[in-house]
């Protein structure tokens, strides 16, 4: 335990059987939530995200992995079609499923910080558990319209929530183990692999995210294990990753199954992503940031690269691609839709007949480019540091004030809800047999029906009553978020010098340093996001790619301020700081 009382405190009591009740009845409510939001879906508009991972999807329940290759097949982690697939399998409806492994993640979380409070009578341990669920599941961004989509980032919010609960789940029952029996870690562990794996084969951007705050959780626990001699529990820390490999090598082997590549992607690894790393290095006379490979360092790249010169007519004069994937106001391609165009173009020319002649286009073509640079014959940019691998941009002095500006607008729409209307304002958009078929297969309703005389999709008044509930909630959760976080970042300066100082209990280290992490990598996943977005998409703040830091934001508020939430605890904390630091 992390604080001792034996104060006895009667007020705001929870029985076991209460207790139970009301998670029940919140996790009845939150689903309840969900039954009246409806899909959204625009076939047609969006081939390089729903639509593939619904076509992904049907091919697995076909038992044709992720279906016939093409320029899209393994652009991206692909486990979301899996996940489809398997609720396809059982039954289960999409959105409900959806908002199932939410409440799942959510009651992790909220278990895993039981030690920090667990001193405290075991009425309001009750309480302050119950509170912090109900906290975690009720939050605006898990019901936002991006969660209507057939898309990925339905459940990566959970995924991401069921990985950092289970490695501080772990980390606190190591920290608050004394004397007495050890504390099992291993169920802990077992969800945070199952959240690690997941979400890693979820997103190609989750390593850069979940690795690190795995590695810095799992440094921690070998610590405590190595120092407490536990060595079975040493042994259990491999746990999480032996789960990754598993999971990692067997989505390799489908795919060197059925298309002769062992990887995850041979978009963001492998020579494809060699071949986007040699053409960003040529130089350009273009200023703005979001563009990787301007027209004019594509003109000489034509010219130096015979390999390219096919794709010239496709990406330089094609109707279809200047549409989809061309800025207007830039009249170029951004770095975040180059990539898409250059392979699209690339499977009008065969490249994309199989991922081995894939595979051997683009490793060409980066040999070509990289030995133009170097003789010489293609000129590079004057910050060019050799050879690079990699579809995202290079990082430059130029992105560090706007991603800077950006994380700052990311964690004001973080903490005011932004963006989280709990339904979609577009109506979906296909024919009735398009949309009969997604239904079927996924179990939910679209919001096809449009209001009378208008475009705009219809709600049953019903649903509109809940929806303008929900509105009300979560401008009350905006004002209770700003605000606790305010304090939460006052409180945690307060208590650093006590917690950092030498000789202090490592017990109270623990409570300190871990809402520190949380925020750390509340901040990391914004930083990561911003860069992206004044890098690359310059498609402006997304609440779908945020809905990672509300949780960890969340989070990192209730375990600050838990103190203020009951004079007891406040008053055990008071005095283990002061007896024990």
């Amino acid at each position: 335990m992390l604080y001792h009382t034996t104060a006895n405190h009667r007020r705001f009591t929870l029985s076991p059987r209460a207790f139970w009740l009301g998670a029940a009845a919140l996790t009845l409510l939150r689903l309840g939530v969900t039954a009246f939001q409806q899909g959204y879906i625009w076939v047609g508009g969006a081939p390089l995200d729903d639509e593939l991972m619904f076509r992904a999807a049907n091919a697995v329940t076909a038992g044709r992995w992720l279906g016939e290759y093409d320029y899209l097949t393994l652009s991206k982690a692909m486990f979301f079609p899996v996940w489809l697939a398997l609720l396809h399998a059982l039954r289960l409806p999409y959105l409900a499923a959806g908002a199932a492994l939410w409440c799942a993640a959510a009651a992790l979380a909220a278990a895993a910080l039981r030690p920090l409070w667990a001193g405290v009578s075991p009425a309001r341990d009750r309480t302050l558990v119950l509170g912090l669920y109900g906290v975690l599941a009720f939050l605006p961004s898990s019901w936002a319209a991006y969660t209507l989509r057939v898309y990925r980032d339905n459940i990566f919010p959970a995924l991401s929530l069921l990985a950092f609960a289970g490695f501080a789940g772990a980390a606190l029952r190591a920290g608050a183990a004394g004397g007495g029996k050890a504390p099992r870690l291993w169920p802990w562990l077992l969800a945070a692999g199952a959240g690690l794996t997941a979400g890693y084969l979820d997103r190609e951007d989750a390593g850069l995210f979940l690795l690190p705050a795995a590695a810095l959780a799992s440094a921690y626990l070998v610590w405590r294990c190595v120092r407490g001699r536990r060595w079975l529990a040493l042994a259990g820390q491999a746990l999480p990753y032996g789960m990754l490999a598993a999971g990692v090598l067997a989505f390799c082997a489908l795919n060197y199954t059925h298309y002769g590549v062992f990887a995850l992607s041979d978009f963001s690894t492998g020579s494809f992503a060699d071949a986007m790393g040699a053409m960003s290095r040529v130089d350009t006379a273009a200023a703005d940031g979001r563009l990787s490979v301007p027209a004019d360092a594509r003109a000489l790249l034509y010219e130096a690269v015979p390999e390219l010169q096919p794709l010239q007519y496709w990406l330089e004069e094609d109707p279809d691609l200047q549409n989809s994937f061309r800025d207007p106001v830039l009249d170029d391609y951004r770095a975040g839709s180059f990539y898409w165009a250059i392979r699209r173009a690339a499977q009008y020319e065969g490249v994309y007949e199989s991922a081995r002649t894939a595979r051997a286009y683009w490793a060409a073509v980066a040999e070509a480019v990289n030995a133009a640079l170097a003789d010489g014959t293609l000129p590079a940019r004057a910050d060019d540091a050799g050879p690079r691998s990699s579809t995202a941009q290079p990082i430059r002095a130029r992105y560090v004030l706007p991603t800077l500006k950006e994380c700052c607008k990311s964690l004001y729409w973080v903490l005011t809800f932004q963006d989280c209307r709990p339904y979609e304002a577009q109506r979906s958009i296909g024919t009735e047999e398009d949309l009969a078929q997604w239904s079927a297969y996924l179990g939910c309703g679209f919001n096809a029906a449009a209001e009378a005389g208008k475009a705009t999709p219809y709600y049953s008044p019903q649903q509109k009553l809940v929806f303008r509930a929900l509105e009300a909630l979560r401008l009350c959760a905006a004002l209770l978020m700003t605000g606790g976080f305010v304090l939460a970042v006052l409180c945690q300066l307060r208590a650093a010098p006590r917690a950092l100082a030498r000789g202090a209990c490592a017990r109270v280290r623990l409570a300190w340093a871990l809402p520190a992490v949380l925020l750390a990598f509340a901040a990391l996943r914004c930083a990561m996001i911003a860069f992206v977005e004044v890098s690359s998409f310059g498609i402006g703040t997304s609440t779908m790619y945020l809905a990672t830091v509300h949780p960890l934001v969340a989070l990192f508020i209730y375990a600050s301020l838990w103190p203020l939430l009951t004079p007891a605890a406040a008053a055990a904390e008071r005095g283990l700081r002061d007896g024990e630091g």
